[in-house]
């Protein structure tokens, strides 16, 4: 091919210059122009569609032959909803947006993603991320890929990202992808009437819950199994060797069990001892199949241990030596290339007869674990490719995400193998395993630490579990999570041993400890500047909490075994009685600890309220309730304070979740106020105007609540002070105090820009270390309602910004008007231009004029559901005659518009006879502005959306 095409917008393919070719190195892409006009091996054709049929991944030359000879791929019934799916995220105005594909191992769901590229390679820019480790590189190559042949030829890039799993680190991968698109977006400078990227995320999952919104599963509907039926018969015409099809044959059976066992029959019977070399590579190739689905090995990797002792260039090739088992198996090649390679791989045709083949093993009397034992010790040379570490890692050590338990999926306490070797076998077979691996990979530290887990877990050795558990730590010290296994062992020998001393009890405590606090210690340390030269790998980019919180768990376990010895020592451990026990108890050398306990615990539940209270993991999933329930106990067994939820700022925040009594409030409310008089302090005085803001969600009209103004004046004198050190939580008050709107304010307010900045300043030294790539809880966001009763508590509306439309309207909440400009979000308010964050940093990509809903989180204003109003208002100007014409509904219309339409005109417009009258005077009222023109508009989609969808097909008509 003598040059490659991509498409534009328009469908028109543009030629791509070989420099712009070669700085796509990560990606696979599907040219518009693939193979055409190109002499292709029939031989090669045949090859490969054979290889596909018999079970290996798909090439793009099998798509290109079954269009071209009119032989297509079967679709299944997803495969028009994921269609659909993009073409609907080409329409918003996101430059970022993905959707998730789950599928069941052996489901064909990698082929499915490349057939959605195959066919939509004409009219968007197709492509397969080769390595999706590398976030930053793809992120680069996309946007070179997006902007090929200059401004006027940007198209929309559909990215394939195969199988990042969904565990928690590998989630924040995915957050990182993402990150990286937005940060070359910014830095590209592109502003683009089309979507930059749309993600189709494949994430391979064993068991389906019922929430994934598109799962490929292993089953076929009435119509696939019907296609798949049809295809059958032609299959069968064109090759002789069909029988053998596995890959195909597997689905077009239904996943038949029957079928699989026929497959597999002649494998009986099997030996157990002395098994040649090939049929060892067998059991290899079962094992990784099942436990790894999609998992491979090189073909230098097999000819090496089957031809051990005569090293020869003469010797039979792969498919020689392993042609007694060569039914159930396919090799073939894994570069993007299509040519056979020296990068050639083997695995089973299919998971499913890889996990028939595995059990026909085990029937055999060959064992899981002396498979995975072998597997160690023939296959893994001293220096271990990439690919073949990561396999050997999920085999023993990733935690698999086990059936549903009612609601919840719940991992399972160690690897989909262990946990079959554990009940299958016995317990000492996956300490072997273990130790074995730890030894052969003497660098590494999951190992040990998996070990460790099991010590503690299945066998409560306490002692081994420790040791190894300190080993992992000497292989990895700089990683925090790593050290928490320590602290975990400590902590269930506190809890499960039968402690009858005090002093007992006491020093295993201390060492629980000490091993969370210096854990705590290294997260604090991870990821600050100088931490990545000094050897830290594998970190996760979210604050791994769990040294904090392990403290918090063995501190209630003390509380409750000490006090299980002697009643008095609550009180001690409170701090509200005489040390005299603790002598008594002959623990004096424990007094530092057990005097420091109180204030330590205090502290770091502390840390809990605030961390949960300002954000969670995603906007649409909290943290375990036992966190917040074990932090609560925590609470009350140390301080014994009354209504702890209300001692703090962010504990008042959660108040409405906790009291409904209006009179309770208002004596929290009443408290604070005593409280403020007496101490004069800054948090005080925060504390007690963050009251009355409560207080008014519940009772607009009670007695005790103070008036913004009189609020406002408390703050401005505070401001005045002019501290920039002050806390996010101060800055948080002054914008939803001073916020521009009809309230009385005092003569001398506060810069809002300034303020915003200073709270950015804030949240970044206060916050940002602990909270980063967590979602922030926006706490307020801006009502339709005057004085502090245009402040609307966040308590139930976070789940309404799950999936962002420009289209939502919320009852109740006040649409800004704002103006994007170099990727930035600024809410006008008169001479006022206040940047604030997008919810959303997908849908801040084109200069335009916006209108968005505002919300406050402790990092400042965030503009939550972006919605590009000029394109709304020019429609509403270039159809005006066709509007007031057409419009019936218009009583409902003028009702939607009633806030922004002054009370006399309101009642003009009403008087009038006529429907066409009606709309007449109300376009009158249109000219003031981009706002009130998008609230017409959105009336108009919701009360004539027949009429929006017939004018929106005559303007794309007239426009052509």
């Amino acid at each position: 091919m003598e040059y490659y095409t991509v498409p534009n917008k328009y469908g028109a393919q543009i030629p791509l210059q070989t420099e712009v070719r070669d700085k796509l190195s990560s990606l696979d892409v599907v040219w518009g122009n693939m193979y055409e006009g190109e002499d292709i091996d029939p031989q090669l054709v045949l090859e490969k569609e054979v290889e596909f049929y018999r079970g290996a991944p798909p090439k793009w030359l099998n798509f290109y032959c079954a269009e071209k000879n009119q032989k297509p791929f079967v679709k299944r019934d997803i495969y028009t909803k994921i269609t659909e799916l993009i073409q609907k995220k080409r329409e918003t105005n996101h430059s970022i947006s993905s959707i998730d594909l789950f599928h069941q191992p052996g489901s064909g769901g990698t082929t499915l993603a490349m057939q959605v590229l195959w066919d939509l390679r004409k009219k968007l820019r197709c492509a397969y991320a080769i390595d999706s480790a590398d976030s930053k590189a793809i992120a680069q190559q996309v946007i070179h890929l997006f902007n090929a042949g200059g401004s006027q030829n940007q198209n929309t890039v559909l990215l394939f990202v195969d199988n990042i799993e969904t565990e928690a680190n590998e989630d924040m991968q995915f957050n990182s992808l993402q990150e990286n698109l937005i940060e070359n977006i910014k830095q590209s400078n592109i502003s683009a009437s089309t979507p930059v990227v749309i993600i189709l995320n494949c994430l391979r999952k064993k068991n389906k819950t019922g929430k994934e919104k598109l799962m490929l599963c292993t089953s076929l509907s009435k119509e696939e199994q019907d296609s798949f039926n049809a295809k059958h018969a032609k299959v069968v015409k064109g090759h002789e060797r069909h029988k053998k099809f596995h890959g195909f044959n597997i689905m077009q059976r239904n996943f038949s069990q029957t079928y699989i066992t026929e497959a597999c029959e002649y494998l009986k019977p099997l030996k157990t001892k002395k098994r040649p070399r090939n049929a060892q590579i067998l059991s290899f190739l079962a094992l990784i199949n099942s436990y790894v689905p999609g998992s491979y090995l090189t073909e230098t990797l097999c000819l090496e241990f089957l031809d051990k002792k005569n090293q020869i260039s003469g010797r039979p090739t792969l498919e020689k030596q392993m042609e007694a088992f060569a039914d159930l198996l396919v090799i073939y090649s894994t570069c993007a290339g299509e040519a056979k390679s020296e990068d050639r791989c083997i695995r089973m045709a299919h998971p499913m007869i890889a996990e028939k083949c595995l059990g026909l093993l085990t029937d055999a009397g060959v064992t899981l674990s002396d498979t995975t034992l072998k597997l160690l010790s023939n296959l893994c040379p001293q220096t271990v490719q990439p690919y073949f570490m990561k396999i050997i890692k999920q085999l023993l050590k990733k935690r698999e995400t086990g059936p549903p338990k009612g609601e919840k999926e719940e991992k399972l306490p160690f690897s989909q193998l262990i946990q079959d070797i554990k009940e299958k076998e016995n317990k000492s077979k996956c300490v072997g395993l273990f130790k074995h691996a730890a030894k052969k990979f003497p660098e590494d530290a999951f190992i040990p630490q998996a070990l460790a887990r099991f010590y503690y877990i299945e066998l409560s050795d306490y002692a081994k579990a420790a040791y190894w558990a300190k080993t992992a730590i000497q292989r990895e010290p700089n990683n925090s999570f790593i050290r928490d296994t320590l602290g975990q062992v400590y902590k269930n020998q506190l809890k499960n041993q039968n402690l009858a001393k005090s002093s007992s009890i006491l020093q295993i405590a201390k060492q629980a400890f000490k091993a969370f606090e210096v854990e705590a210690e290294t997260a604090e340390r991870e990821l600050e500047p100088g931490m990545q030269e000094d050897g830290v790998t594998n970190i996760s980019t979210v604050f791994n909490y769990r040294g904090l919180f392990g403290y918090i768990q063995a501190a209630n376990t003390i509380f409750y075994k000490l006090s299980k010895v002697n009643p008095e020592w609550s009180k001690v451990l409170r701090q509200e009685a005489k040390q005299s026990l603790i002598h008594s108890e002959k623990c004096g050398k424990y007094q530092s600890l057990l005097t420091s306990l109180r204030q330590r615990t205090e502290d770091k539940c502390n840390f809990f309220e605030k961390f949960l209270i300002y954000s969670k993991l995603k906007i649409n999933k909290q943290e375990p309730d036992y966190i917040w329930k074990d932090t609560a106990d925590c609470y009350n067994n140390y301080v014994k304070e009354e209504e702890q939820f209300f001692r703090s700022f962010a504990g008042l925040l959660s108040t409405l979740s906790h009291v409904t009594s209006v009179s309770d409030l208002e004596q929290i409310t009443e408290q604070w106020k005593e409280i403020h008089m007496d101490s004069q302090t800054d948090g005080d005085a925060l504390n007690y105007i963050l009251a009355n803001i409560i207080l008014s969600q519940k009772s607009a009209s009670s007695e005790i609540l103070r008036t913004v103004p009189e609020l406002q004046e408390i703050l401005q004198k505070l401001w005045d002070r002019q501290n920039e050190n002050r806390s996010p939580e101060f800055y948080l008050l002054v914008l939803l105090l001073f916020w521009p709107d009809s309230a009385k304010k005092t003569s001398n307010t506060p810069d809002l820009k300034v303020c915003v900045q200073y709270m950015r300043e804030s949240y970044e030294r206060t916050y940002q270390k602990y909270l980063r790539f967590r979602y922030l809880v926006p706490l307020f966001f801006l009502g339709n309602g005057g004085g502090l009763q245009r402040l609307v508590h966040q308590t139930d509306f976070t789940s309404l910004f799950v999936e962002e439309h420009e289209t939502a309207e919320i009852q109740g909440f006040r649409r800004i008007q704002g103006e994007i400009r170099n990727h930035k979000v600024f809410a006008l308010r008169g001479p006022d231009q206040i940047e604030v964050l997008p919810h959303n940093p997908a849908s801040v990509y084109n200069t335009d004029l916006v209108s968005f809903y505002l919300g406050f989180t402790i990092r400042g204003p965030v503009a939550y559901n972006i919605r590009y109003v000029k394109k709304s208002a020019q429609f509403v100007d270039k159809h005006k005659k066709n509007i007031i014409e057409r419009v019936k509904k218009v009583d409902l219309i003028i009702n939607d518009l009633r806030p922004m339409i002054p009370t006399e005109q309101y009642s003009t417009i009403k008087a009038a006879s006529t429907n066409n009258e009606k709309m007449e005077k109300l376009y009158t009222i249109l000219t003031a502005g981009y706002e009130i023109k998008d609230t017409f508009y959105q009336s108009l989609l919701k009360n004539e959306q027949g009429l929006i969808q017939d004018l929106t097909k005559f303007g794309k008509k007239s426009s052509n």
